[in-house]
């Protein structure tokens, strides 16, 4: 894969280097194996290494299973925006578990919302 475009979720994160979604895109059974072993040991619980598909956050397609359901995810996508950095409202209660102390995925919408308002002068 030779496509380095970012690929930012609306919380921050940029899927186009978790491995879940690089394994995806480049059909990796390795990988997926090596990926569902990680969070076995990680959450205890046995994990179907298909279900680890991704097509990133903003794709209508496959997503793994806490993207899937992610509040933050809909909540941006109800309002209309690719990311929580386009929001009033951020940092809210919503991504209280993810943009933590030393958070990278909240500099980086930080980091959006400032080139947003520099753009709009």
């Amino acid at each position: 894969m030779t496509n380095n475009a970012v690929l930012y979720a609306p919380c921050g994160i940029d899927c186009s280097v978790c491995d879940a979604y690089k394994a995806t895109q480049t059909d990796d059974t390795a990988l997926f194996q090596k990926l569902a072993e990680n969070y076995e040991k990680q959450f205890d619980k046995k994990i179907d290494p298909e279900t680890l598909r991704c097509d990133g956050c903003a794709s209508d397609n496959r997503h793994i299973g806490f993207c899937a359901v992610c509040s933050i995810r809909s909540c941006a996508f109800a309002k209309g925006f690719s990311t929580c950095a386009e929001c009033d409202a951020f940092p809210c209660e919503k991504g209280s578990f993810i943009w933590v102390e030393g958070s990278k995925s909240k500099a980086t919408l930080e980091m959006l919302k400032s080139n947003t308002k520099i753009n709009k002068l």
